[in-house]
């Protein structure tokens, strides 16, 4: 995991984790799946990119602004995504810190458009 390659999965549902991490490995990327609570360990500088729901169980916008206040790691962008009807959790997003959010149906439609764009080049 070395060069910016790396692209940190925060997803619960099982179907959406399995494409993106395709997805980002048809790019060379590789994905790993991580938690909130392995996510500030886990954010190296091999990481080009967070993937993440914003229907995720648990405080992921104390976990996102804290990624993003960090000297070391507020250089890592963060593709959230969610449902389009969630306002509340698009504008949680936004606020605390993400540098792209998108409806679960876009990301979907451009995923490896999506994916390359927004990660950080090695």
């Amino acid at each position: 995991m070395s060069g910016g390659r790396t692209i940190l999965l925060i997803v619960q549902d099982l179907i959406f984790s399995v494409r993106i991490a395709e997805a980002a490995r048809a790019l060379g990327f590789n994905p790993v799946d991580t938690d909130l609570d392995a996510l500030p360990v886990a954010a190296g500088p091999e990481v080009a990119l967070v993937v993440l729901d914003t229907g995720y169980r648990g405080d992921w916008q104390a976990i996102l602004r804290a990624l993003k206040s960090d000297a070391r790691t507020a250089s890592i962008p963060v593709l959230a995504y969610g449902s389009h009807v969630d306002v509340s959790a698009s504008r949680a997003a936004v606020a605390a810190g993400c540098d792209r959010l998108v409806t679960r149906g876009k990301l979907m439609a451009e995923l490896p458009k999506l994916l390359q764009g927004t990660a950080r080049q090695a």
